[in-house]
């Protein structure tokens, strides 16, 4: 099964350097319960690595490849006249991407028998509340094991520069349910294939020091002010070694028009 070639779009390569808890945790969060799906994401170690006996034995060791793309479509309501030349390079680019998007996803099944977009976007939105607990409470360890490199490099600074300081993140609500909004694989070699799936998360999130805890459970957020975030989050897995499990490469920067409407 062929896939499409690795490629970084527009320059983007690795995740942005900004976590969702980094954004509250100097002005404001430790749900616990989650251990199974930490597991079931973060069997196997960063990379993989294949080994080559002639003349002589060799590792060649991959851990991330960029952002396969970087495409998502606007709503009608905000794309231009097709009968304008923006419009009609738009649904050029529209064709090309949705070719790809039915290409990967025919890859990503064939690869990952029984995948179905519908059970994997709210395990994903549950890895992603792992990956803000853990970072609230300092915890490296979860962080190493659910994030490729890059992104855990960056959560490990924002830590350390905020020094010797805990809170507790919570989910408060879904203001939208997740949604799937891209699926994109690559091939790096024959044998070898990696899949992203980037998931629009849409939350009111609560963040806590835990120094100003006064209470335990829903009463430590009870003077918590929810803020609503909405994030595209990037979850790649090497789909063509089933032992490899989804991690979170990082975040796309969320278009202007989304962030507008999330703003009303």
């Amino acid at each position: 099964m062929a896939c499409i070639g690795l490629r970084a779009s527009n320059g983007l390569r690795g995740p942005l350097l900004q976590s969702v808890a980094s954004t509250f945790y100097a002005n404001t969060a430790k749900q616990t319960g989650r251990h199974a799906l930490q597991r079931a994401f973060a069997p196997a170690s960063v990379g993989f690595v294949r080994h080559h006996s002639q003349p002589r034995e060799q590792h060649f060791v991959v851990t991330e490849f960029g952002l396969l793309s970087d495409f998502v479509p606007a709503p009608l309501s905000q794309q231009p006249s097709i009968f304008s030349k923006a419009g009609l390079i738009s649904v050029k680019t529209y064709v090309v991407e949705y070719a790809r998007e039915v290409f990967s996803w025919v890859t990503l099944k064939y690869y990952l028998s029984g995948w179905k977009t519908k059970e994997f976007v709210p395990a994903a939105e549950d890895l992603y509340g792992v990956m803000n607990e853990a970072f609230a409470q300092g915890n490296l360890k979860t962080l190493e094991a659910i994030c490729l490199p890059t992104m855990y490099a960056s959560l490990k600074n924002d830590i350390k520069r905020r020094g010797n300081v805990s809170f507790e993140w919570r989910k408060i609500s879904s203001v939208s349910p997740p949604k799937a909004l891209q699926i994109r694989c690559g091939r790096l070699t024959s044998e070898f294939a990696v899949g992203q799936v980037v998931v629009r998360i849409d939350q009111e999130q609560a963040v806590v020091p835990v120094a100003a805890r006064k209470g335990s459970g829903a009463a430590n957020f009870a003077a918590a002010k929810p803020v609503r975030v909405t994030e595209y989050v990037v979850f790649q897995r090497v789909v063509s070694d089933a032992a490899s499990p989804w991690r979170i490469y990082g975040k796309m920067n969320v278009p202007k028009w989304d962030l507008q409407s999330s703003k009303n």
